[in-house]
């Protein structure tokens, strides 16, 4: 009795579980120097002595999600053209076309793998995108666990004052004994006044906020000298947002950047095969170049308040990358050739 063997498609055997593996290991390695990076940037803030402990665990979330967006758009373009690149170099691309088939086919082969990273990535854009349309959510949930770690504290020593504080929000929680909790904002995140409140709720842009039991300290002004203001409750407007919100909703941004991924992917790695490259460090070059274009036109895009339409630069600039350095490689190659 004969038995039948499904042949493993030559794209996915020879180049989408090579790239699949160099996606992971990159996407690994830039998402560990990332929140490297960000432990070291937040480390100061958290090892305050008035900054609880559980406020860590926020953090590590939102560094998270913002470490694998980026990792998830620049891994598997760089994994697409190291892959590429190798395969290359091997002669095993050589041999693959004298048998008939071509860079074009071979590419469309792998698109498991394609389709695997424009679902990674839009998954990661996803999780940051909630938070980034909305940074009043981290702030609100930092505000929970100081007020919770304050609470917990005046518990275990009720004879004692406490403080907990929230480092982005410039806000204190102080328990003082036989006293509820009441939060103390500073001057600088609210353009000159101060003010303590029993509780708060920030709106998603942190532009605003509702305070019950509130006590407003007004600076003085060319009219009028300080004057402190107290109300049962109240909403102020107008305050300096902790961080701009993301002009994009976070459907829309996860489209956006899962597509841009998975078309750089898809052209870094046939621009490595078409042009016969088998250099690491031009792969390299090459799969670098279009998700780096679109991650910086992202970010000038999100630095104002830009039309929808202008974000369609992210992809096409994830496209028009790898074609420029390819074009740009094959200039050097040119250059040297007279003098080889």
């Amino acid at each position: 009795m004969s038995r039948s063997i499904v042949p493993i498609p030559p794209g996915l055997r020879l180049l989408a579980l090579p790239t699949f593996r160099d996606g992971s290991l990159v996407a690994a390695l830039v998402t560990s120097v990332s929140l490297l990076a960000g432990l070291v940037r937040s480390m100061p803030l958290l090892l305050a002595p008035s900054v609880p402990v559980r406020l860590g665990l926020p953090f590590a979330r939102a560094a998270l999600a913002v470490s694998l967006e980026v990792a998830l758009v620049l891994a598997p373009s760089l994994g697409a053209a190291l892959s590429a690149a190798r395969f290359v170099d091997r002669g095993e691309a050589r041999a693959v076309f004298a048998l008939g088939a071509s860079p074009r086919s071979l590419v469309a082969s792998a698109l498991p793998v394609w389709l695997l990273a424009f679902v990674l990535s839009a998954l990661a854009s996803l999780a940051w995108g909630i938070e980034a349309e909305a940074p009043g959510r981290l702030a609100s949930r930092l505000l929970a666990d100081a007020r919770a770690a304050c609470v917990d504290g005046a518990a275990r020593d009720p004879r004692t004052p406490h403080a907990a504080t929230v480092p982005i929000a410039e806000a204190t929680w102080i328990c003082l004994p036989g006293e509820p909790p009441r939060l103390v904002m500073t001057p600088s995140l609210l353009g000159g006044s101060a003010l303590a409140a029993r509780s708060i709720e920030l709106s998603a842009d942190t532009a605003s906020l509702e305070a019950d039991d509130l006590v407003l300290a007004l600076p003085s002004n060319e009219t009028t000298g300080p004057m402190t203001v107290r109300v049962a409750r109240a909403s102020v407007r107008g305050l300096l947002p902790l961080g701009r919100p993301s002009n994009l909703r976070a459907p829309v941004r996860a489209v956006l950047l899962g597509a841009t991924s998975a078309a750089s992917a898809l052209l870094a790695s046939l621009v490595v095969l078409v042009s016969s490259m088998g250099s690491r460090a031009l792969a390299l070059f090459v799969g670098l170049s279009g998700p780096a274009l679109a991650l910086l036109v992202l970010s000038a895009l999100e630095r104002e308040k830009s039309p929808l339409f202008a974000y369609g630069l992210v992809p096409a600039l994830g496209l028009l990358g790898p074609l420029l350095a390819a074009r740009f490689a094959r200039f050097l190659s040119s250059r040297r050739a007279p003098g080889a």
